[in-house]
């Protein structure tokens, strides 16, 4: 059976860039640290800089950055896999079910026909306690998943500039677990 799946859809089942996590909590405002009058700061980097801001997105932005790496390396990858699993909780239905699809395509040997998934910036929204919250913004090619006779299982529609809104909350210097995500646009 041939599906096909929207940008949304398709991103947050497959995991291809996001993985996108359910829940409504979202943390207070920034509790030591002021974003600009402008709003919250945007990178494109992750360079750290003197500000405290600026440290935290650059290391945020390496997690995120490494998290799409994992992701687009876990549909051939059994290591990957394993990895991305452990990026994100048990709660994160939607994370869960993306972690399954690719598993599945491992296992049934499906073939992904399309570019990688990228980090265009990612921008620190809030901070309460050891919980960030920050979006992204993506972009994920067209894709499809083809089975071992050449036939196409699932195609995935693009999704340019694809905003996501995420928590993750900190396990250690410089680790972190994904809680909570939502596909904006």
């Amino acid at each position: 059976m041939r599906a096909r799946m929207g940008a949304a859809a398709g991103l947050a089942l497959a995991g291809l860039m996001l993985a996108s996590c359910s829940g409504d909590d979202v943390p207070g405002t920034l509790p030591d640290v002021t974003p600009t009058a402008d709003g919250p700061q945007e990178t494109t980097s992750a360079t750290p800089t003197g500000d405290p801001t600026a440290a935290l997105e650059a290391e945020i932005t390496a997690f995120f950055e490494d998290y799409i790496q994992t992701i687009n390396e876990s549909w051939t990858s059994a290591e990957a896999l394993a990895r991305r699993r452990e990026m994100f909780s048990d709660s994160c239905a939607e994370c869960l079910a993306g972690y399954d699809f690719a598993q599945r395509a491992q296992v049934d040997r499906l073939r992904l026909e399309g570019d990688a998934a990228s980090v265009a910036r990612v921008r620190i929204d809030a901070v309460n306690g050891d919980v960030v919250t920050f979006s992204t913004f993506s972009n994920v090619p067209a894709a499809r998943l083809i089975d071992q006779q050449g036939k196409v299982v699932v195609e995935f529609d693009e999704g340019r500039s694809t905003q996501t809104t995420y928590q993750a909350q900190r396990r250690g210097q410089g680790q972190w677990i994904i809680i909570f995500g939502r596909t904006l646009s």
